[in-house]
């Protein structure tokens, strides 16, 4: 008898779906949200780290989402060259963004503002950088790796 108890609390188990759901304060789901961010820098020596240090940044660009070649979401850097993107963790989760995704950087501005770069446009890698709870809603941040001249 306590075999089959045993046998029918494991099959029930394993028939429940995983659904990835946290729990916050309160014992209340928590939301979960993917946020890109960063600061477009000009590269140097077709390059760029992060951080850019001493390097102008690249106002008014296109920036881009790529996830397996396709364009997924778009945006325009500030006046300091920063971007942010929000991305619906129903449709993205942070393996897939760190595998498949990249950042794109398209403008005009790239050759002006960076007059030692060859002509193209910037490319990044993403990663993983921490998650940040707010309230009920757990948000994952990844950045640009660094930014790199695609002639």
């Amino acid at each position: 008898m306590k075999l089959a108890l045993f046998v029918s609390l494991i099959v029930a188990a394993l028939a429940i779906p995983v659904s990835g759901v946290q729990m916050g304060p309160g014992g209340k789901a928590l939301s979960y949200d993917i946020r890109i961010n960063g600061t477009v820098y000009c590269p140097e020596n077709n390059n760029i780290g992060a951080s850019g240090t001493n390097n102008p940044v690249i106002p008014d660009a296109e920036i881009q989402v790529t996830c397996g070649g396709q364009m997924v979401s778009n945006a325009t850097t500030n006046d300091n060259g920063g971007f942010v993107f929000y991305m619906d963790s129903q449709h993205y989760t942070v393996p897939i963004m760190l595998k498949n995704c990249n950042l794109l950087v398209f403008s005009p501005y790239i050759k002006s503002k960076c007059p030692n770069s060859p002509v193209g446009y910037l490319e990044s890698l993403l990663k993983y950088i921490g998650d940040t709870v707010v309230g009920n809603l757990k948000i994952a941040n990844i950045s640009p790796v660094g930014f790199h001249i695609v002639p």
